[in-house]
Order: structure tokens, then C-alpha cells, then sequence
């Protein structure tokens, strides 16, 4: 003889059962768990390895393959050991999406060789990745302000790459000079650019029309060529800061001036890599300076300041 089911299961079966499907759709418990990435683009911070953060940290040590220079190799060693180490990818941005076919003469070429580097760079990452391995890409400062990775996130987008943000080199500036970026008595508005490149239409003399505070990634070029494009729109009592090895203690230094000095003030000295222009008020900018139109500021003729 069956056994007959009392009504109020019966009720409540059908209403389980009714709901069961948007459930799975919310991601309730029959839903796939989701998977953690095999792929990760990991800003380890510039300057000294204590500006890595915590997250980068972890990340690198679940990985098996670790894409990296030489000089992330050196200062993450102690993270690094046991990892397959790959090195020798690094800049094949160029061209990226490009035609070869499209080009001429050393252009042409240029970009062929850049091409067939990346492609290694790219079988590699696949292999490893279909191998069950997990990889990171490590980038100095934080991978997606004019990183030289960035264009791996669209290259493999199938595999859903998570990025890791790390300290730019810009956040390290800002802490050597001491000063609120965002506050000063006219402005409220930061430009990161960096030299102006072919194509590009925001070349730093219409971004200077602004007056707003502008930051400069320099990237090897020539530090007159920048005071030169500078001074068409700021005047020449315009404070200007130049941050050299931001980040590192015992190497960073600031020298302080004007549009007006800092040519002389920097001289024929060769700047490193890693330097960055600051130009603005937000430099002379204080408080505590009362009110009126020349409220916040400092006098432009103070002595320049180097530290």
C-alpha cells in the first residue's frame, strides 16, 4: 500500500522545487563555484621591495611560473625560490595589433622582430596555462599606468587574467614631496601624461591650457624638451618638482624651482630612468596662508628647495 504524503510537504516540495532554478542562477549552492584565476598581472610597486603589497605577495606565491625582469627577479628573490623564473619579455608593446604588412623600411622590420618575440612570450603563458599551472606577469609599479603589460589583458582575455594593483611610482613621488596633489588655491585636478607620442592628440601643450596640476612619466626623454613644451602655456613663476628614485629611501631626492630655474637647477646632470615632473601651485600651496587672491601660496622668488 503507498504511503500518502501529507499536504503540507506536498506544498512545500513544489515551492522548493519552483525556486531551485533562479537559485542556481544567483550562484546559490548548485551553481559552479568560480574557479581562481590562472593568470595574473601583478604590480610589485617601484622602489624598494617593502612597497610590494600583500595581495602581490600571496599571488606569487601560489604561482608555479613567474614572468618577471631581471631586476624584479633580484629584489624578489627570497619570494622567488622554487619558482620557474622567465625573463627576456619585456617591452613587446610596440606594435601590438599592427600590421607588419602595413608598415616600411626599419618600421616594418621593427615590428616583425617585436612580433615574433611576443609570440614566444604569448606560447609560453598558453602552455603554462594549459598545463594546470598558475603564472604571473610581474610589472614594476602598478601594471596599468603606462605599463609595458597592459596589453596581455586583451591578448588573453580567454583566459580571464585578474590584475593585482600595485604602488605606482606616482604614489611614491607624492610621499616624497610632502605635499596634497589635489589641493591648491585654484585647482583641484591632476594630469598624468607622459611625452608626446605620434598620433596622440593630447600633447602636454593642450593639456597645459588647463592650469591644472600636470605629472609627467618622463621615459628617458630629454628633461629640456619637456620645460620647453611646458613653458608655451605656464608661466615661467610656475613651481616645478622633479622626483628622482621615487620610492627608494635611501636614493630619492627632490629638487624644487620654477619653469624659470630648473633648467639651470638641474644642469647637464644625467636623470635616471625613473624621474617624474610635477608641475603646479599645489608645490607652493599652504593652508594656513589666510585669505584673499593670494591665499595658499608661498612667494615664487623663496629659494628653491633640494632634498
Amino acid at each position: 500500500m503507498a504511503t500518502r504524503i501529507p499536504r503540507r510537504v506536498c506544498v512545500i516540495l513544489v515551492v522548493l522545487m519552483s525556486v531551485a532554478p533562479a537559485w542556481t542562477a544567483m550562484g546559490g549552492a548548485s551553481a559552479h563555484t568560480k574557479q581562481s584565476p590562472k593568470l595574473y598581472l601583478v604590480g610589485v610597486g617601484p622602489g624598494d621591495p617593502d612597497l610590494i603589497t600583500l595581495r602581490a605577495i600571496a599571488v606569487i606565491k601560489q604561482s608555479h611560473v613567474i614572468f618577471c625582469t631581471e631586476g624584479i627577479e633580484t629584489k624578489f628573490a627570497a619570494y622567488l625560490q622554487g619558482k620557474e623564473v622567465v625573463k627576456g619579455h619585456w617591452r613587446l608593446f610596440s606594435y601590438y595589433g599592427q600590421d607588419p604588412s602595413q608598415l616600411q623600411g626599419e618600421d616594418r622590420r621593427e615590428c616583425e622582430r617585436i612580433a615574433a618575440q611576443r609570440r614566444q612570450f604569448i606560447a609560453k603563458v598558453r602552455q603554462a596555462v594549459a598545463g594546470g599551472k598558475t603564472v604571473a606577469i610581474l610589472d614594476h609599479g602598478d601594471p596599468l599606468i603606462y605599463g609595458p603589460y597592459a596589453w596581455c589583458l586583451e591578448e588573453f582575455e580567454d583566459l580571464h587574467p585578474a590584475v593585482v594593483p600595485g604602488v605606482s611610482s606616482f604614489n611614491a613621488a607624492n610621499a616624497a614631496l610632502g605635499k596634497g596633489i589635489t589641493t591648491s588655491q585654484r585647482t583641484k585636478s591632476v594630469i598624468l601624461t607622459a611625452t608626446d607620442w605620434p598620433g596622440k592628440t593630447d600633447t602636454i601643450e593642450r593639456l597645459s591650457t588647463h592650469g591644472s596640476t600636470m605629472v609627467l612619466f618622463t621615459m628617458r626623454t630629454e628633461f629640456p624638451e619637456f620645460i620647453k613644451k611646458l613653458s608655451v602655456n605656464y608661466p615661467p613663476e610656475t613651481p616645478v618638482a622633479v622626483v628622482k628614485y621615487a620610492g627608494y629611501q635611501d636614493r630619492q631626492e627632490v629638487v624644487r624651482g620654477t619653469l624659470g630655474t630648473i633648467l639651470n637647477q638641474i644642469g647637464q646632470e644625467r636623470l635616471p630612468f625613473e624621474y617624474l615632473i610635477y608641475v603646479g601651485e599645489f608645490l607652493d600651496y599652504r593652508y594656513k596662508a589666510g585669505k584673499g587672491p593670494t591665499a595658499g601660496r608661498v612667494p615664487t622668488d623663496a629659494p628653491a628647495a633640494r632634498h
